[in-house]
């Protein structure tokens, strides 16, 4: 009879060990699944999409001909600006206007269409120095300026001037 007692007590421990081992995987599964499964959106994703914005918006910008300019495309306005600045550009607009007054209602025209539209903060900057008071165009959003540093994606595009390197950034804010 003793014998039996110690086979059901042992019997008995062996299934407590069990059922603990199987309450501790099944705490595992959850803190799992809640981790790794339920995660929000990964802040990759944003940045991505940020990044690439400011990219396109840089090539659409550089890449967008004129209509009023007999077709010159908007870096070669920029170019111009720069090499000219005091003299507002040698390009003469079909309107009269030279290639800075242009280029710089062009591209408000353009980021007021789509930007401004969609809601996205952002700033524009284009010159040949790194001094903000120095730059040739200058666009920005409510709350997203370049006089600081703030969370965001930018984008670089750089064009040769006689004046030197001429860097036109797009700037995405968060």
């Amino acid at each position: 009879m003793n014998r039996n007692r110690k086979k059901n007590q042992k019997a008995q421990m062996e299934i407590m060990g069990l059922m603990i081992v199987v309450i501790l995987l099944i705490v595992g599964v959850l803190f799992a699944v809640k981790f790794v499964v339920l995660k929000k959106s990964p802040e990759v994703r944003q940045t991505f999409s940020r990044t690439q914005m400011a990219s396109n918006m840089g090539l659409a910008l550089m890449s967008s001909t004129t209509d009023s300019c007999r077709g010159t495309a908007v870096k070669d306005l920029l170019i111009d600006c720069a090499e000219w600045p005091e003299a507002g550009g040698t390009i003469t607009c079909d309107d009269g206007r030279r290639s800075c007054d242009y280029v710089n209602s062009t591209i408000g025209k353009i980021l007021n269409q789509t930007l401004d539209a969609w809601k996205v903060r952002y700033y524009v900057t284009a010159g040949t120095s790194k001094r903000l008071d120095e730059q040739i165009i200058y666009f920005t959003s409510a709350g997203c300026t370049a006089d600081r540093d703030q969370p965001g994606e930018s984008e670089s595009f750089f064009l040769p001037s006689s004046r030197g390197l001429l860097t036109l950034k797009v700037f995405i804010c968060e």
